[in-house]
């Protein structure tokens, strides 16, 4: 089958383009030019076809004939992209891949997007309407970000409406690669190490006053030594989160190939289990012989976790590793 991947040198696009070769699928890459990361599709037998999701030209180019569809690219917050990307990428982009799919891919057998729990997500330090989020939750975005996910998501029904276009949306939460929870310049570092929490919070367009009040707790923090940090609420309750490996979410995404009861709906696909930080970073700092201290912040976020059920019961979505054995595996690595 031959299976277009947008986002095809990404977190998740990476494992999921070698689990589809693996399956013996044929896969097209849509490469934005100049991306250094496409060099490790090279050797891998991927067609790569260059261009950008806001090229109409573009889109057709990658879509015609493709029998599948994994829609993964788009602007990300963890990328500091802005506003208007959000809307230019993930709104104007998808828009375009539908149209291009509709009208040159006429054997087409599935469309998966790549949503988000921002959907959810009313921004600030606003917690769920109720844990675990599932499916039925609100979707009430409180940021350009998350409410262009909606504006997609939306966009992606309509085709299956209006044009039977087999549309599944994924809704994604935090995921990483192993080696990201112990590496001191990853996206995640800013949840677990103090010095890229600050730097974090210190690189913000413009802070208010509570964000100005915690990256002065954090500073006042810092003993001149590398540390962990656990990040808890006024009252010291730890942030709880839940996040998955990158490889779990890329298998749940292959499953959705063979599960025709996942067409016209849309999944949450999460990590294992929650966790609170300070369980994790009390772990991780056992293991890389760190310190680590407790910052109450007054913008630590409320408890934020999910319920995969649905993409359990309808297609077995199971994922294997914990953070817990995600911290195992990379500090093994070093």
């Amino acid at each position: 089958m031959l299976v277009l991947v947008t986002g095809a040198t990404g977190r998740i696009g990476s494992h999921l383009t070698r689990a589809l070769i693996r399956a013996g699928h044929t896969v097209r890459a849509l490469v934005v030019p100049g991306d250094p990361r496409a060099a490790a599709l090279d050797g891998l037998g991927v067609e790569q076809v260059a261009g950008r999701l806001e090229s109409p030209e573009a889109m057709t180019a990658a879509a015609r004939g493709v029998a599948a569809v994994y829609h993964l690219g788009g602007a990300l917050t963890s990328r500091g992209n802005t506003d208007e990307e959000f809307f230019e990428y993930n709104v104007r982009g998808t828009f375009n891949l539908l149209m291009a799919v509709r009208d040159h891919a006429p054997r087409l057998r599935r469309f998966v997007y790549a949503s988000s729990d921002a959907v959810y997500l009313r921004g600030g330090t606003h917690g769920a309407c109720y844990l675990p989020i599932d499916e039925a939750h609100p979707r009430i975005p409180g940021t350009v970000y998350g409410a262009s996910k909606v504006s997609a998501e939306e966009l992606c029904l309509s085709f299956w409406r209006g044009y039977a276009i087999p549309v599944t949306i994924l809704r994604f939460g935090a995921t990483a690669d192993a080696r990201e929870l112990v590496t001191l310049t990853s996206t995640f570092a800013r949840w677990l190490f103090l010095r890229a929490a600050t730097e974090h919070l210190a690189r913000a367009s413009s802070l208010g006053l509570e964000e100005a009040k915690s990256l002065a707790i954090l500073r006042g923090l810092d003993n001149g030594t590398e540390q962990l940090v656990v990040l808890a609420d006024r009252d010291g309750r730890p942030e709880v989160r839940q996040w998955a490996d990158a490889r779990d979410i890329a298998a749940g995404c292959m499953q959705v190939l063979d599960a025709p009861a996942a067409v016209g709906e849309a999944f949450n696909l999460s990590g294992a289990a929650p966790f609170s930080l300070d369980e994790l970073v009390r772990y991780i700092a056992a293991e890389l012989g760190l310190g680590y201290v407790r910052a109450r912040l007054p913008i630590a976020r409320a408890a934020w976790y999910h319920s995969s059920a649905k993409a359990r019961d309808t297609w077995g979505y199971n994922p294997r590793r914990t953070v817990f054995d995600m911290v195992d595996e990379a500090v093994a690595a070093l």
